[in-house]
């Protein structure tokens, strides 16, 4: 993707949110874990939470240190989460 179609993407909040959250949940499954091993590998406190984010429930998203802990935890760059 290239950074104007970042720019278009992030201009529709909903579907950015969208978009975050479907990488993540796309590499949470390549790497094999559970929502309940993933989120409390991030710091989670809550499950619950974690899968609302996980897939756009109840108005939870991922913010900026969500997104920077799991692209540390997965090590890959945080641009594979948002791109």
């Amino acid at each position: 993707m290239k950074n104007n179609d970042l720019v278009q993407v992030i201009e529709d909040t909903e579907e950015f949110y969208k978009l975050v959250s479907n990488n993540v949940k796309k590499f949470r499954k390549k790497h094999k874990y559970t929502q309940l091993d993933f989120s409390a590998h991030i710091g989670f406190n809550s499950v619950s939470f974690y899968c609302d984010c996980e897939n756009n429930k109840k108005g939870k998203h991922f913010n900026l240190l969500h997104v920077v802990r799991i692209a540390k935890f997965l090590d890959i760059d945080v641009n594979e989460l948002i791109n």
